[in-house]
């Protein structure tokens, strides 16, 4: 199974960022009612736009399997808990909830 990270301005749906696009890992782990994502990138114009915009932000994990959309996972990260390390490279959010679908379904 494939998964891939999006991030998207959440008036509008603009993309700021793909993690197959921008060629980069990612790594998401929940901590209690919380999901914190961690993605490995160097500062690019991507990193610039969701920290910009860290108050208006959705994020969806999508899980691909033989190409075709399994499920999606909507996070909401609202609450403007993004930050960027500079020293390690990697750019973290926090989201405070959750909906997964299967695009299937609708």
């Amino acid at each position: 199974m494939h998964e891939k990270l999006r991030i998207h301005h959440a008036v509008g749906s603009r993309v700021f960022f793909d993690s197959d696009r921008e060629g980069v890992g990612f790594d998401v782990r929940q901590d209690g009612d919380t999901w914190q994502f961690t993605v490995q990138s160097p500062r690019t114009p991507a990193c610039e736009q969701v920290l910009e915009f860290k108050d208006e932000l959705n994020v969806f994990i999508f899980r691909e399997e033989n190409g075709q959309s399994a499920e999606k996972v909507w996070f909401y990260a609202g609450h403007g808990d993004v930050t960027y390390d500079d020293a390690l490279q990697q750019l973290r959010i926090v989201t405070h909830g959750r909906i997964t679908y299967n695009p299937a379904d609708f």
